[in-house]
C-alpha cells in the first residue's frame, strides 16, 4: 500500500542568517520538519501549509521553486511517498495548536539543523534546500 504525505522546510531570516524550524517529539526519539497525510481532495500544497499550521501554528509562504520528494519503505511494509516545500515565514512564533501534536521547536541555523535531524533523508534535503537558498540569493 502506498502511503503519501505534505510538509514543507520552514525558515526565517533574522540578520542576515537563515534559521530553520524543526519540530522534535516530546520524548525525543525524532526530530524532523512539520508534515503530515494527504486528505482527500486536497493538493500537496494545501496539505503542506495546512500540517504546518496545525503542528506549528506557524503561517507560512511555500516557494513553489523548489519541491523535494522520497520515498521510503515502513515498518509496516507500506511505501510511504513524502514531498517537501520550502517554505518562508516572520515574525511569528512556533507554539502548539490546540487539541493537535505536542512538539518541542528549534529554531537553528544550517550546521545545527543538520545536526539535529534524525534520519540522514531529511538531512540530504535540508542540504539540498539550503543550497537552493543560497544560490538563489545569489542570482
Amino acid at each position: 500500500m502506498l502511503e503519501k504525505s505534505c510538509g514543507t522546510i520552514p525558515y526565517t531570516i533574522k540578520d542576515g542568517i537563515v534559521y530553520y524550524l524543526l519540530v522534535k517529539s516530546k520524548g525525543g526519539e525524532s526530530c524532523g520538519f512539520p508534515k503530515g497525510h494527504v486528505e482527500a481532495g486536497e493538493s500537496e500544497t494545501e496539505t503542506a501549509l495546512r500540517e504546518t499550521l496545525e503542528e506549528t501554528s506557524v503561517t507560512v509562504n511555500i516557494n513553489d521553486k523548489f519541491r523535494y520528494e522520497m520515498s521510503y519503505q515502513m515498518d509496516n511494509g507500506n511505501k510511504k511517498t513524502v514531498v517537501f516545500f520550502l517554505a518562508n515565514f516572520q515574525d511569528q512564533t512556533p507554539k502548539r495548536n490546540g487539541n493537535f501534536e505536542d512538539f518541542d521547536y528549534l529554531m537553528l541555523p544550517f550546521d545545527k539543523a543538520y545536526q539535529e535531524l534524525t534520519f540522514e533523508n531529511t538531512k540530504q534535503m535540508l542540504k539540498a534546500a539550503n543550497d537552493f537558498l543560497i544560490n538563489e540569493t545569489i542570482t
